[in-house]
């Protein structure tokens, strides 16, 4: 991804704001993949309660939020 003068800072970093909106694209990303595949899987076995949905919606929180405690400690 090429950067602009405009979104680097004076130290030559991204901007705080983008890294953030960034990772929130990215969270609704995994979520929404997350929520996609277990919805398709609880279709394919024929699940009467949506396991495979709740499932991987749950594993897609944890991933996110450890992804972004690591980012957030990163420099």
């Amino acid at each position: 991804m090429a950067t602009t003068p405009d979104s680097e800072d004076k130290e030559g970093g991204i901007k705080p704001y983008l890294k953030y909106s960034g990772l929130a694209f990215q969270m609704i990303g995994v979520m929404v993949l997350a929520a996609w595949l277990g919805m398709k899987l609880d279709e394919h076995f024929a699940t009467q309660n949506p396991w495979f949905t709740i499932g991987l919606l749950v594993v897609a929180v944890v991933a996110s939020m450890v992804l972004v405690i690591f980012s957030l400690n990163k420099k």
